[in-house]
Formats: C-alpha cells, structure tokens, sequence
C-alpha cells in the first residue's frame, strides 16, 4: 500500500489538487488573508471550482507578523488567527487541522496559553510547523518539547506537531540527545517549569530514542549518516510519532518535491514511518507542473 498523499494547494488551484491526490492541503498567503472572508470563504471557492469541501483535509495559515493581518501564532495575533479562520472557512469546510507557524523566541508558558486559547476557541486543532533555521522550534530536542507538552499539558489535547522534512536541523545525523540543545529547551522556561521538566522529558527524548533504535516493525532500515534523509530519521525519531500530525515531505536537499530515483536512500524509511503512526503526508509542489507532480506521486515508495 502507500500512504494518503495530500497535496498542497492555493484556493485557486483546488480543483487541480484534488484530480492529483487523496486530499488538500489549502496553502494561503497574504492576499488570502485580505480576500477571503465571510462574502468569499473557501466553500464558495469550492463550489466555483466544482471541488469537493470535504477535500480540504488541512488549512496551512501564513507565516510571519508583519503583514496586515499576522497569522503567526504570536503575542497580540490570537483574536486575529480565530476571527480570520471563522469568517474564511465558510460553512461546508472542515478541515482535520491548521497548519501554523510561531514566533522564533516565546516563553513556554505564554506559547502554551496562546496555543490552547485558538484551539479552544477558534475550534480547530493546530499543527505547529517547524522553522528552517535556528529559533526555539528548530532543533530536535526543540520540536519534542511541544510534543511532550503535548501528551503533558490537557489545554494541549488538539495541538500537534508538523514537520517539514526540509527545515530540520541538517548537521544532525547521529541518533543521540543533544545536550547543549536539551540545556536551551530548559532555559526557556521559569524555575519551577525547568525543575517540572527536566528529568521527564528527557526520559521523553530517551524513550524515543531507544524506541527507534530498537523498532524492528518498519521493515525497512534507517537512512544511513551519509543520506540525505538521515537529519529528517533523527528528528523523526526524537520527536516520537505520537504527536506528529503531518509531514511536509519535502526534499531534504532543494526543498522541492523529494527526489524518488532512489528511495532507500531513506525516503522509504520516512514513508514507513509515516504509515506506522498514521502522519499525513503533505507535497508542497511549488512550481512543478501537473506531469512532474503526478510522476513523483506515482513513483514514491510502496509501504505498509
């Protein structure tokens, strides 16, 4: 079998993701946030392209706070994240999930208020997508600290994580707990936060670790140190399956749509991993044009 495949996709090219894959991510940038809206939500969108709502599996809001209307999830942007999804949706879309981006520096016990106030009153679960560079949800031991609150955390029951494979910590490739990284993620929080902290979660990141080293049920072997894909097993493996929602799968090296010529090179250990604990995977295909875009569909690996 292969896994679902969702396609990444602007509201004018609905009906274009849904010929190509099993469901559709809505990819919205910064002229979405001014033109959508309660007189032209995504559902009409859908009924002028003939797409099926129910094809909308994911909504990815835009980055960054700069913009008119910022969609980060940030100091002073939660009224603006809530009322932008209730008056863009419209009646007949409903998505599984937001896809959102976040500050680079926050303070845990902020970030989770914030987190839980959009789930909780927008009344959408949110998938918190990585950033590409060094920020407090970069590295690893970064992305598990938002999956172990997770699991931790009540107020936390609809947020998860989303990684893009191109924006993980590339000079990671030995499956160990960094501790200097570890050390960053404590600092982040108060006193009482670290002392909470310390020695369960990194019994949490030694858990997975172990887990992954140990996990004979994929049937396929990890990317090797010298992959390409290897940075993206380790942060996978760090992270732990459980609270992952989806993938970007991007390739590790262009950040383009992955390169299936030679899938033992790790991308089939992504895709089984993928499988085993049920992670959506998401191509964003950028400016690749229908044929490319089905080829690379057709061609990624068999699993399961």
């Amino acid at each position: 079998m292969t896994v679902p495949i969702l396609l990444s996709a602007s509201p004018e090219y609905l009906d274009h993701a849904e010929s190509l894959a099993d469901g559709i991510e809505a990819k919205l940038d910064w002229k979405h946030t001014e033109s959508l809206s309660r007189d032209n939500t995504l559902t009409d969108e859908c009924d002028v392209q003939d797409v099926h709502p129910e094809s909308i599996t994911s909504i990815h809001l835009p980055p960054g706070t700069s913009q008119p209307q910022g969609l980060s999830v940030a100091p002073g942007n939660v009224g603006d994240i809530i009322d932008f999804v209730h008056s863009a949706v419209g009646d007949r879309v409903h998505p599984t999930w937001l896809t959102v981006h976040t500050t680079r520096t926050f303070d845990y016990r902020e970030h989770v208020e914030r987190l839980a106030t959009i789930t909780q009153v927008g009344g959408y679960p949110l998938a918190i997508e990585n950033t590409p560079d060094a920020s407090c949800y970069h590295t690893p031991e970064d992305i598990a600290a938002l999956a172990f609150l997770a699991k931790q955390v009540p107020r936390l029951d609809d947020v998860s994580i989303l990684i893009d494979t191109a924006h993980v910590a590339m000079e990671r490739r030995a499956l160990t707990v960094d501790d200097r990284a570890f050390e960053s993620v404590l600092e982040r929080g108060d006193e009482q936060l670290r002392d909470q902290l310390s020695e369960v979660f990194q019994q949490f990141l030694r858990d997975n670790v172990e887990h992954s080293k140990n996990d004979p049920n994929l049937g396929v072997a990890p990317p090797t140190e010298e992959s390409p894909w290897r940075p993206v097993f380790v942060t996978l493996a760090i992270v732990g399956g459980s609270q992952i929602q989806a993938i970007h799968l991007n390739d590790p090296t262009s950040d383009g749509l992955p390169e299936t010529n030679h899938p033992a090179d790790g991308l089939r250990w992504v895709l089984s991993y993928c499988n085993k604990h049920d992670i959506a995977v998401v191509l964003e295909p950028g400016g690749a044009d229908r044929e490319l875009i089905a080829e690379t569909i057709s061609e990624l690996p068999i699993v399961g």
